[in-house]
């Protein structure tokens, strides 16, 4: 893809968010991609989507960045959190079944330091309660399943963080990919991350500006078009070490004052000695 020649099949004036998004699909064979301001936004998107009440719950793991839970909340849900494996650091998919209720709505396994949760097994107990999977990608871009795909791009949905310490960075920015068969709505997330437009001055639904301005985009493009071998050897390169986190989901204030908790003793565990590590 030559971004040069490739403005020709586009109407003028060409947005380069349209030449990325067509590129990313076109590569990875997915039925959208959806460039975005940043991971979190990505994780909002899908979850709006899904047009969640008070009461319903998403399952996510307490072992990663607060915004992974924070989405949740703001979506409208309550994060059911359950624990990790030790060794790993990543949720356990033998623990996610028995947190499961007739609340439930969606997982968000969250790929961490480049390591890459057990879909196939978090993707078989979603099919049989027929749940939606949104991975949460935004530590490992480029990292491969062991089936061989992308993480990020073997469940209904995958977002992904271009942030300044990523192995892609525009700074600040993400994607949405949605890979083809996926139980959700891609048209509705791509309206929702354009204030809810599916036409010129007609909104359908409540949404956001959630747009990656277009140098963005043009960053984004020429590091995956040249860099995908530097993008994979970079992952991993953000661990505990680094500090990477000192304190689980549910023991933030902001958790404590929503009175949402959790019993997850491994993370729990495990964030206490990367406290002590630091």
């Amino acid at each position: 893809m030559n971004i040069l020649t490739d403005l020709e099949k586009y109407k003028m004036p060409a947005v380069v968010r349209n030449i990325f998004e067509d590129y990313v699909k076109e590569r990875f064979d997915l039925e959208d991609c959806i460039a975005v301001n940043n991971g979190t936004s990505a994780l909002i998107a899908p979850l709006w989507s899904l047009d969640l009440k008070p009461g319903d719950e998403v399952i996510t793991t307490p072992f990663t960045f607060i915004a992974t839970a924070n989405a949740i909340v703001i979506a409208g849900a309550t994060p059911v959190f359950v624990d990790i494996d030790p060794d790993t650091y990543l949720i356990d998919p033998a623990k996610i079944e028995s947190a499961i209720t007739d609340k439930t709505r969606a997982i968000i396994p969250v790929h961490l330091y480049g390591r890459v949760c057990e879909m196939d097994a978090i993707n078989e107990i979603a099919n049989k309660h027929n749940l939606a999977v949104i991975e949460d990608t935004a530590q490992a871009f480029g990292a491969e399943c062991h089936c061989g795909k992308y993480a990020g791009m073997v469940s209904d949905c995958g977002t992904f963080s271009f942030y300044k310490t990523k192995n892609i960075s525009t700074f600040e920015g993400g994607m949405i990919c949605i890979p083809r068969g996926s139980r959700l709505d891609s048209k509705k997330i791509r309206s929702i991350c354009d204030q809810g437009q599916v036409g010129k001055y007609n909104h359908e639904y409540i949404g956001f500006n959630f747009r990656l301005a277009e140098p963005l985009c043009l960053m984004a493009l020429e590091q995956m078009k040249i860099h995908m071998t530097g993008i994979k050897a970079e992952l991993g390169l953000r661990g505990p070490e680094q500090g990477h986190y000192p304190e689980v989901v549910y023991n933030q204030p902001a958790y404590k004052n929503l009175g949402i908790g959790g019993d997850c003793p491994i993370a729990e565990s495990v964030a206490q000695k990367i406290k002590n590590m630091n």
